[in-house]
């Protein structure tokens, strides 16, 4: 009798210490990003991992790995289709050469706005290519905001293509982009982010092209001060799992990782809207040139063979109904 009291007292001491440490997560997720803490991006990611504790009641941690800890978008990508990543925040750029129809959404001047971007990948469409990525290893779950790309040089203003003329610029791993790049009269250099800075300063390449936050994110006013508003394209950001991760996780889970996905689309778009404005202003003050250029049917006309090239790879009708969306 007195050793079922002690046993019973035993579970009683170790019930009560479980009970004020909290119980351990059941899953232990990382998220890999390479952009920096102070990026609206990395914000959305810090909500979608809060609200994935609250909403699983602690049965998930997800711990964040941001500013290129783990790698580059390409490590990640990897990572995530073998299962050593559980989940990533990357640019849908690189992913197109995993999943082929999803390098529409790369095309050049194929958005008309962030607007017709949202309706087109909240709705139908952006379901079907996620479904396609599922054939590849990947659980797609948002598209978030990264604006329009426009091209930013350490050597001068661009106002036409003509301007681009033997100027390297740095793309990310996206055969549309390098294509689009090419195509304007540029000479595009595929890069990893972390090596962008160092290249601009040494004269390896003569720009790139990206967001207004994302070079104010890496200082790239310091090397490349001018800043063109050609907006060539607006490639989203993209969160995405490993399947393998996701479809071993029970039903609930699943539900909570969809269902906070959703939620984090919309805390992301409301960030990043917000932090445009503000961005510009910082950039100006410390010394950034901006400029419209001349006339975008120029550039427009100049690319307008990259769609072409691409219609066998990504379907014409995928186009079509990306451009005849309202």
């Amino acid at each position: 009798m007195r050793g079922f009291r002690k046993v019973t007292l035993m579970i009683g001491i170790l019930m009560a210490v479980s009970l004020m440490a909290g119980a351990a997560p059941r899953y232990n997720w990382k998220l890999a990003s390479v952009l920096p803490e102070s990026h609206p991006v990395h914000k959305a990611l810090v909500f979608f991992a809060d609200k994935m504790a609250e909403r699983t009641k602690g049965d998930v941690k997800i711990t964040l790995f941001p500013a290129g800890q783990l790698g580059q978008e390409k490590d990640y990508i990897e990572g995530v289709k073998l299962g050593s990543i559980e989940i990533t925040k990357v640019s849908a750029g690189p992913m197109g050469q995993y999943s082929p129809s999803l390098q529409v959404v790369s095309l050049p001047f194929i958005w008309r706005d962030l607007d017709h971007q949202h309706k087109v990948l909240q709705g139908p469409i952006g379901e079907r290519l996620m479904k396609d990525m599922e054939k590849y290893g990947f659980k797609g779950l948002a598209f978030l905001d990264a604006g329009f790309r426009s091209i930013t040089t350490s050597v001068k203003p661009i106002y036409t293509p003509a301007d681009l003329k033997g100027l390297k610029i740095r793309v990310m791993q996206s055969k549309p982009l390098i294509d689009t790049i090419n195509a304007l009269g540029g000479t595009a250099v595929p890069m990893g982010q972390s090596e962008v800075y160092t290249a601009l300063q040494t004269k390896v390449i003569d720009g790139w092209e990206n967001n207004e936050p994302t070079v104010l994110s890496f200082n790239m006013q310091e090397v490349a001060k001018y800043y063109s508003y050609t907006r060539h394209t607006s490639i989203p950001d993209f969160l995405v799992m490993s399947k393998r991760v996701f479809d071993s996780a029970p039903k609930n889970v699943q539900d909570a990782i969809l269902q906070t996905a959703k939620d984090t689309i919309q805390e992301h778009n409301k960030l990043w809207a917000m932090m445009i404005d503000d961005t510009v202003k910082q950039l100006k003050a410390k010394g950034m040139i901006f400029n419209e250029v001349k006339d975008i049917r120029e550039f427009q006309q100049a690319v307008a063979k990259v769609w072409k090239e691409f219609e066998p790879i990504v379907g014409k009708d995928l186009i079509d109904a990306i451009v005849n969306t309202k």
